[in-house]
C-alpha cells in the first residue's frame, strides 16, 4: 500500500504541473489500431479523478486520450468518500459511451482504501482506484469500442 501511495503522489504531482488548458492528442480519422478516448470528470477531486484515469489509459497501448472527436467517451465520477477509523474510503464509477451516439458501452465501479484521513489520502485513494478500474474493468469496454471501430 505504501508503494502505491508513493506512485499516486508522484502521478498527482505530474498532473498537477499541467495547466488547466492541457491538451491531449488529436484523433486521426481512419486509424483503426487506436481508440481515441474523450475523458471527462465530474464533481470534487477533479485532478485526482483525471490523474487516475490518465494513468490507467497510459497502460493501454491502444487507447489515447483526446480533447474532442473521440471514438468513445469516458465519464469518471466520484460516488462517495468517507473516513473509517484511520483510513479514507472512496467509491467511483466510470461510464464508457460511444463517441458520436453516446450509447452506453458499460459502467465500471469500485471502491478502495487509503491510509490516512487527510485530503491527500482522499486524492491518493481516488487516483489509485481510477487507474486500477481503467486497467481492469474498463479495459474490456474499450477493447469492445476498438473492435466496433474496425
Amino acid at each position: 500500500m505504501y508503494r502505491r501511495g508513493l506512485r499516486a503522489r508522484y502521478l498527482l504531482l505530474c498532473v498537477g504541473a499541467c495547466t488547466p488548458d492541457h491538451h491531449y492528442a488529436t484523433a486521426k480519422p481512419g486509424d483503426t489500431s487506436t481508440l481515441y478516448v474523450e475523458l471527462a470528470t465530474e464533481g470534487s477531486h477533479d485532478g485526482a479523478l483525471r490523474a487516475g484515469a490518465e494513468a490507467g489509459l497510459a497502460n493501454l497501448k491502444f487507447a489515447v486520450p483526446v480533447d474532442r472527436d473521440g471514438d468513445v467517451g469516458m465519464q469518471v465520477e466520484l460516488s462517495g468518500m468517507h473516513v473509517e477509523g484511520k483510513q479514507t474510503v472512496c467509491q467511483m464509477k466510470i461510464l464508457v459511451t460511444r463517441g458520436q451516439t453516446h450509447d452506453l458501452l458499460g459502467i465500471a465501479d469500485g471502491a478502495a482504501r487509503a491510509t490516512g484521513t487527510h485530503g491527500r489520502a482522499g486524492d491518493d485513494c481516488i487516483a489509485s482506484l481510477g487507474a486500477s478500474l481503467v486497467r481492469g474493468k474498463v479495459r474490456p469496454l474499450l477493447q469492445r469500442g476498438l473492435a466496433a471501430k474496425r
